[in-house]
């Protein structure tokens, strides 16, 4: 089954918004999202699902940060029967990869649950861990720091 790496679309909130909280209902790895926050982060093109056989079975998206300037991968989610594939490695790289045509240098920063299973992906993908007090505090903003792991990558010219 051949699974596509692209850009959400607008016709696909809803479905996007049902597949994050479902995850975030099943495990908590995630934080529920409205479809506000989908439809901002489709707008600016910084929401990336993968398609197979026209279902979406995976989400990422990309927010900015506005004092500190970082750039946080959000909402990771595929759908059970299709991990181990992967996907989650294919969603990053496209946002990170998008984010650097546009700007050459960036400071991405993802906040993962201690037992997430994406935390080994994002280490093979070069971030490095970093204690939660490196963190800027606007990004705790929306979500308790507690039993959290932060992981940064640094992009220079």
């Amino acid at each position: 089954m051949e699974i596509k790496i692209r850009l959400g679309r607008s016709s696909e909130i809803e479905e996007i918004v049902k597949l994050i909280n479902r995850e975030h209902e099943i495990s908590g790895a995630v934080m529920k999202v409205s479809s506000d926050t989908v439809k901002r982060w489709i707008r600016s093109k910084k929401s990336v699902v993968a398609v197979s056989d026209k279902k979406i079975v995976g989400h990422e998206a990309l927010d900015l940060w506005p004092e500190s300037g970082w750039a946080e991968l959000r909402s990771a989610v595929v759908l059970e029967d299709f991990r181990g594939q992967g996907i989650a490695y294919k969603m990053t790289r496209r946002l990170l990869d998008d984010f650097l045509s546009k700007n050459h240098k960036a400071i991405f920063i993802a906040i993962k649950n201690r037992t997430e299973r994406g935390n080994k992906l994002l280490l093979e993908m070069g971030f490095e861990e970093i204690g939660l007090n490196e963190v800027p505090p606007e990004l705790f903003t929306i979500r308790s720091n507690s039993e959290r792991r932060a992981f940064k990558l640094e992009v220079k010219e």
